[in-house]
């Protein structure tokens, strides 16, 4: 067994290795200055590394305004995905919703619709509500999009719970919501990592709904300022790069916290 283990260890470390080119190149292009082109490694890495694509972005551009701009949009996003979710998966898990094998398919045709197949329709309905050109209505439209993925993977982890479980909790006197607070929910702790880490990359990385939905530049994400360093003419390839990377520090902090739940959640979805 340990040998197939180690075998299956060696086969990922090429993959590992392929896996991260890409982002070694683009750390390897942020870091290169532009008076020096010198580089090695393949002409990846830069030979003498400089901070001076980051400080061009953090002078050019009001960063941390960007940043709360971005904030206002994926936390709410994800605390309405969490809460709303885990409450319908509590519904479909265990208790006597009418129809409820149509709702877990509609939830499950959800997944499949990109993002492009609904801008148009998504413009339409934000203009019909007054809600566009505003944070809270991209808000609320990533919510729409990453409650089904909630939905289907926190009811995956409460149908796993020992109904012993479940027994031992009426017996105490539990009303189905104290029931679903203090049993259930603190249960479900790593399918809720798994979706928080889902939706924050959704509603933070997404590029599309934002340059669609948002006009005035004081509300604008993070994800938009590469626009600043891209056009037809002309690129700046560093600073271009240099923004990338600031734009995904958040996520990986949030990977690095929510790790162990991250994994267990995922297991718990396997099964």
């Amino acid at each position: 067994m340990s040998a197939r283990v180690n075998l299956l260890h060696l086969a990922l470390v090429p993959i590992t290795i392929v896996w991260m080119i890409p982002l070694v190149l683009v750390l390897g292009l942020a870091l290169k200055p532009t008076n020096d082109p010198s580089t090695f490694f393949f002409g990846i890495l830069p030979v003498n590394p400089s901070l001076s694509n980051f400080e061009l972005v953090f002078e050019q551009n009001p960063i941390f305004r960007y940043l709360l701009n971005s904030a206002l949009i994926a936390v709410p996003s994800v605390l309405l995905v969490v809460f709303l979710g885990a409450m319908a998966a509590y519904a479909l898990a265990l208790l006597d919703v009418p129809l409820k094998a149509l709702i877990f398919g509609v939830l499950t045709l959800a997944l499949v619709l990109p993002m492009s197949s609904i801008v148009v329709a998504t413009f339409q309905v934000l203009q019909l509500l007054g809600l566009y050109d505003t944070t809270l209505g991209v808000s609320l439209v990533y919510t729409a999009i990453g409650l089904p993925f909630g939905i289907i993977v926190i009811r995956t982890s409460f149908l796993a719970v020992p109904s012993e479980t479940r027994d031992a909790a009426v017996m105490d006197g539990a009303n189905k919501w104290q029931m679903f607070w203090r049993v259930y929910l603190p249960l479900a702790r790593p399918s809720i990592a798994v979706v928080v880490i889902w939706q924050l990359m959704l509603s933070w990385n997404d590029f599309l709904l934002p340059l669609v939905a948002l006009v005035d530049k004081n509300i604008k994400p993070l994800t938009l300022i590469p626009l600043v360093y891209r056009g037809e003419h002309f690129t700046q390839v560093g600073a271009l790069f240099a923004i990338l990377i600031v734009v995904s520090i958040p996520i990986i902090i949030t990977f690095l916290f929510a790790q162990k739940y991250l994994v267990n959640g995922l297991a718990g979805a396997v099964k």
